[in-house]
């Protein structure tokens, strides 16, 4: 029994503890019987026959893994390409070559990449500043090489141009300076 002297606050306190106390006694009674409850044990998985031998066919494995390995390096090589024809530096090579008069009398008209797919060879890394790439174009009259090497001191400054070449395949092998071209102010 509660005696007389003991608050309205006090007596909600310990009826709000009790009741606390109460559904920890419930959950911790619905968590024994549940725990109690153990599936069914699974039978064992067992296998009625011999695995393969993996050292069997060494040979052709090493072939397997060798062609595998020139797959992917192949496949690296493509996609890095590709990247590297999808630049931002590359079709801006390509708008300004495009607008060059000196490029047009020499190529003609229509200027494009001279394969369908085109591969860059050098080095195209702009995040370090470093350009140095040619491709082959062509025109509608003839076809050509497009050499370009740029540098850059960091993010904040522009590409610094040392050349940009077009040398034209015919027997005298013409060389043409476009960075000497009135018709374009090519800048990266």
């Amino acid at each position: 029994m509660l005696s007389r002297n003991i608050g309205i606050s006090t007596l909600t306190k310990r009826i709000n503890i009790a009741r606390g106390i109460g559904s920890l006694r419930v959950y911790t009674r619905l968590n024994s019987s549940m725990s109690s409850q153990v599936p069914p044990q699974k039978r064992p998985v067992t296998v009625d026959r011999e695995f393969p031998d993996p050292f069997k066919a060494k040979k052709q494995n090493r072939i397997y893994f060798l062609a595998y390995g020139l797959g992917v390096t192949l496949a690296c090589v493509v996609i890095f390409n590709y990247e590297k024809t999808s630049s931002p530096i590359i079709n801006s090579v390509m708008y300004f070559l495009r607008r060059s008069q000196n490029a047009k009398q020499l190529l003609g008209d229509n200027i494009n990449f001279k394969q369908s797919w085109p591969w860059i060879w050098g080095t195209l890394n702009t995040v370090r500043g470093d350009i140095d790439i040619e491709f082959s174009v062509q025109g509608s009259q003839n076809s050509g090489i497009l050499k370009l090497k740029a540098t850059r001191e960091s993010k904040l400054h522009p590409f610094h141009i040392h050349h940009w070449v077009l040398q034209i395949n015919d027997a005298q092998k013409t060389q043409v300076n476009l960075l000497e071209d009135t018709s374009v102010d090519f800048g990266l």
